[in-house]
């Protein structure tokens, strides 16, 4: 019976024993660890718009591989081609039941250029990119261009415009664009209005408040007694188109009379604010430049058409550029006496081919 109990007692202790090196051994056994990420390359790191960069990566011990950006779950092992269109940074996350890993990289996104080769026939014409004078002339080849659509206008003096709205630039490569351009021919017109559509009226210093508007006369300079005179004039220019080019614009006036005796100069000046033909006199005369716009030198006594030369003037209000308030005609020197010229206005009905008339010489463009 003794022997039977120190057997018991001896499984017991074994059995101990036992159990303590299985729980020992178990605490001192290997611990997880979190994911390797061996690589997370791009390739190439940095690519122009509409260019692509391949990602390559190779991980271990990962119970799930994610990379953002909206690529999404991937294999532990991989490639993928992305095309971003800004600078983008890529992250890919490893996950096991130990944590999670990250690595980034970037993928670089540089402008895509591209050049435009323009020959015009005939050249010399002036280039225009999306609006905007170049300041270059045909033959010209633009570069740095950004890829993509963009609008090429062609102007070249008397010569219709030529224009693409839709000239597709692809990056490191050329467009190449040839036109012919089409001659414009010139159109001529000659405004002389009569009483009922003219508008000129002088105004004098000596009757301040008086209006000379249905006078025959137009007139500037300055009299022996010191009054001085001054006159006004505009052009309605609707019957002519506003895209019209003006080649040459000329004001003419027939001098019939000059009371005075002395050589002179007739200034003629841009007019700044409106005024009316039935209205205007010394004491209300619109605003003008006090620069002059144009001369043209008078001989005293002489009997015929005088001109001025206004084309930019012209330009400007038919483009719109300028607003047309007509001109003022003076003495260049109104304290010099005695230098008096008389112009027919429209109101004189005597030889109408003599009241006052606008030439202009233009194209359409």
């Amino acid at each position: 019976m003794k022997k039977r109990k120190n057997s018991y007692f001896k499984y017991l202790s074994l059995l101990f024993t036992m159990i303590v090196l299985i729980l020992v051994a178990g605490c001192g056994g290997p611990t997880p660890t979190t994911p390797i990420i061996n690589s997370f390359l791009a390739n190439p790191t940095s690519i122009t718009v509409g260019d692509s960069s391949n990602l390559s990566w190779s991980v271990t011990d990962a119970t799930t591989v994610v990379i953002d950006q909206s690529i999404g779950s991937v294999a532990s092992t991989g490639t993928t081609a992305v095309s971003p269109v800004i600078n983008t940074t890529y992250t890919l996350t490893a996950t096991n039941v130990a944590g999670s890993v990250t690595v980034s990289v970037t993928v670089t996104v540089g402008a895509a250029f591209g050049s435009i080769d323009i020959n015009s026939n005939p050249d010399g014409a002036k280039v225009y990119l999306d609006g905007v004078d170049t300041g270059q002339v045909t033959p010209i080849i633009l570069t740095n261009i950004d890829a993509g659509n963009h609008i090429v206008k062609i102007d070249k003096y008397h010569y219709k415009v030529w224009e693409d709205t839709a000239v597709t630039v692809n990056a490191n490569q050329t467009t190449y664009l040839n036109p012919a351009l089409t001659y414009a021919s010139t159109q001529y017109v000659t405004l002389q209005p009569g009483p009922t559509e003219g508008k000129d009226a002088l105004v004098s210093n000596l009757l301040t408040e008086s209006n000379y508007g249905s006078s025959t006369i137009i007139d500037a300079g300055t009299f022996s007694s010191g009054t001085t005179v001054r006159s006004y004039i505009q052009f309605e220019l609707s019957s002519v188109s506003e895209n019209a080019r003006v080649t040459d614009a000329d004001l003419l006036l027939y001098q019939y009379g000059t009371p005075g005796t002395v050589n002179c100069i007739i200034d003629l000046h841009k007019v700044t604010s409106g005024w009316q033909e039935g209205t205007v006199d010394w004491s209300s005369q619109p605003n003008y430049l006090t620069e002059t716009e144009y001369s043209t030198n008078i001989t005293a006594g002489a009997v015929t058409w005088k001109s001025w030369d206004i084309d930019t003037l012209v330009q400007g209000w038919l483009d719109g550029t300028v607003t047309n308030y007509g001109m003022a005609l003076m003495v260049t020197d109104e304290t010099t006496l005695d230098t008096i010229v008389y112009f027919h206005s429209s109101d004189y009905t005597t030889d109408t081919t003599k009241r006052p008339k606008l030439e202009i010489d233009y194209y359409i463009p």
